[in-house]
């Protein structure tokens, strides 16, 4: 199988035509409590607001990931396992 190349030249890197911006996510409960924040994240110029929040509340997430204690080693709970972010 090939695959023609269309929209990319060859030794340019894909990125080179987009610009990024730093925008922020916040994603809020009806009673205005904050449920997920994030800034500083880079996207695309021309996404939307809609767009960035789901990027962040997607795959930006900390759920599932392993907590680190003071000197940056695996946080080990009583239990003998790692301790994982819940949200």
């Amino acid at each position: 199988m090939k695959i023609d190349r269309r929209f990319t030249s060859r030794r340019q890197n894909p990125y080179e035509g987009i610009t990024f911006v730093k925008r922020s996510s916040e994603i809020r409960n009806p009673d205005g409590s904050t449920v997920f924040k994030l800034e500083n994240i880079d996207v695309p110029e021309a996404w939307s607001q809609l767009a960035i929040d789901i990027l962040a509340q997607k795959y930006f997430r900390k759920a599932g990931v392993p907590q680190r204690d003071q000197n940056g080693q695996p946080a080990i709970g009583p239990d003998g396992k790692s301790v994982l972010v819940s949200r």
